[in-house]
């Protein structure tokens, strides 16, 4: 997760080396909602160079980016419910987003009738590393770090 907008360049170009080498495939179309953090002459140069068409759609307007928008949803509305279905604060969203991506990258779809997982690694689909999200544990505290009447020196 990024602290600030300032970050986002920085993530995206270690985004698309990861993605073009684990893809073989390379970025050809970027399209943003026209938010300050893509709009640098930096960023724009470099999409130039890496020739990456950079599509800026107009502000307040989800409806045309219709697909992205409704998985941003999903993953909102999954995230929410996580936080408050295991009473944890709001400030565990990162993590609670990140275990709602897992997820939906391992659910099928209507439109690739595949996960997009499978695509992505060519690998099929298995369930088994799925865990409850916010569990109850325990921190375990070594013997000799422990106290006569219980917890940490």
């Amino acid at each position: 997760m990024i602290k600030a907008k300032s970050e986002a360049f920085d993530v995206f170009q270690k985004f698309k080396i990861l993605v073009e080498k684990q893809s073989g495939k390379f970025i050809k179309v970027l399209r943003t909602d026209g938010g300050g953090e893509y709009t640098s002459k930096v960023f724009e140069k470099f999409c130039e160079d890496n020739g990456i068409v950079h599509e800026v759609i107009a502000p307040y307007t989800p409806q045309h980016n219709g697909l992205a928008e409704r998985r941003n949803r999903s993953l909102l509305d999954m995230t929410r419910s996580m936080l408050k279905l295991t009473k944890m604060p709001n400030t565990f969203w990162g993590e609670a987003i990140r275990t709602a991506a897992y997820i939906l990258n391992r659910c099928p779809t209507k439109k690739l009738n595949q996960t997009p997982k499978e695509i992505w690694l060519g690998c099929k689909k298995s369930a088994k590393q799925l865990r409850v999200f916010g569990s109850l544990c325990y921190m375990h505290i070594p013997d000799a770090k422990r106290r006569k009447l219980g917890g940490q020196e």
